[in-house]
């Protein structure tokens, strides 16, 4: 089997610890051969796990900044970082929504998470600048894309305006009416858009920019607003992770056939397996079938959630699988 790629996703900064942990853990990273890391910065709640200006700094970041010495730490061992953005969520620890709560999104249903409407200017504008922000500051190798969507059809008063001009009554419309699809396209143009500007702005800078997608399209533009085919097409993304969280075997091989030949080469696909996450608890053996299952059919390499679960029996498994074939093609560091 060639040699693929391989990152984990982390659920917070705070889990590597005190600086000597750090290194031990850019230590680990490098000699279990991982790629990249992707350390969430900030999550759904809204306040930034590193040192910033423009938004509220979670009141249990140390001020001897931990992001900046882990980002450091693996770079000097070969690993890159890139940082992990919950984009467009914003919760009780949000400063933009605490400031201007006008921008909340207003999305009916089940919706777990507090939003911000993803589709206003001021929304986005605000997410850019944490990114461009964290960017300058702290020099990592890519920055990453999570919640890259819009939480559901939001009805606020901005979408209601927006589509009201181009001739659709949002507050009325349901996804069976022929109207509908125009608000559709309105969204996902929208989030492309954001996710435009971003990637002009990391390869401006030699950057990479990374994004974590549904498994599940092209229903993610109807229900998410989130088009990562197009992404693809318009090469805006240097590479793609569909999050195929299953417990099946057969159904992550199914996906991944599917997403490569969507792709059809254009971006990286790594396929991201939920060693723990709400929809699958891999064993070793799970893990490991999954993985040669997942590269097998066409996936240039897999991401792990999350590292906090992966387990030193995990990564040997892995590590195996991996030795003996030539690197699989995929970007080249901009660095």
């Amino acid at each position: 089997m060639a040699r693929f790629g391989l990152a984990v996703w982390s659920h917070h900064i705070r889990d590597f610890g005190g600086r000597d942990e750090i290194e031990r853990h850019a230590q680990r990273l490098a000699d279990a051969g991982y790629d990249i890391l992707i350390p969430c910065v900030k999550n759904p709640p809204g306040a930034a796990d590193f040192l910033t200006d423009l938004a509220d700094v979670n009141p249990a970041y140390p001020g001897w900044d931990p992001l900046k010495v882990l980002i450091e730490s693996c770079q000097a061992k070969g690993v890159k970082v890139h940082p992990w953005f919950c984009v467009f969520t914003e919760g009780e620890q949000s400063k933009l929504l605490r400031e201007q709560p006008g921008l909340r999104a207003s999305i009916e249903g089940n919706v777990a998470r507090t939003w911000a409407c993803a589709c206003r200017d001021e929304v986005q504008d605000y997410a850019f600048s944490l990114y461009r922000d964290l960017a300058l500051r702290y020099r990592p190798d890519g920055l990453h894309l999570d919640y890259i969507r819009t939480g559901g059809p939001c009805r606020c008063e901005f979408c209601t305006e927006q589509m009201k001009g181009k001739g659709v009554d949002i507050t009325a419309v349901d996804f069976k009416d022929p109207a509908s699809e125009l608000w559709t396209e309105w969204r996902a143009s929208r989030i492309t858009g954001f996710v435009k500007r971003l990637h002009q702005f990391t390869s401006d800078r030699r950057m990479e920019l990374s994004a974590a997608v549904f498994a599940g399209y092209p229903d993610s533009i109807r229900g998410q607003g989130q088009d990562w085919l197009q992404w693809a097409e318009l090469g805006i993304v240097d590479y793609l992770f569909p999050m195929n969280y299953t417990n099946s075997l057969r159904v992550a091989r199914t996906r991944t056939i599917c997403h490569v030949a969507l792709i059809g080469g254009r971006t990286p696909v790594w396929e991201g397996l939920g060693k723990a996450s709400s929809a699958s608890q891999l064993s070793t053996e799970a893990l490991r079938d999954q993985v040669k299952g997942v590269i097998a059919a066409g996936a240039a390499g897999v991401v792990l959630f999350h590292y906090g679960a992966v387990t030193s029996e995990d990564e040997r498994a892995i590590r195996l699988l991996r030795e003996g074939g030539a690197r699989t093609s995929r970007p080249r560091s901009k660095r």
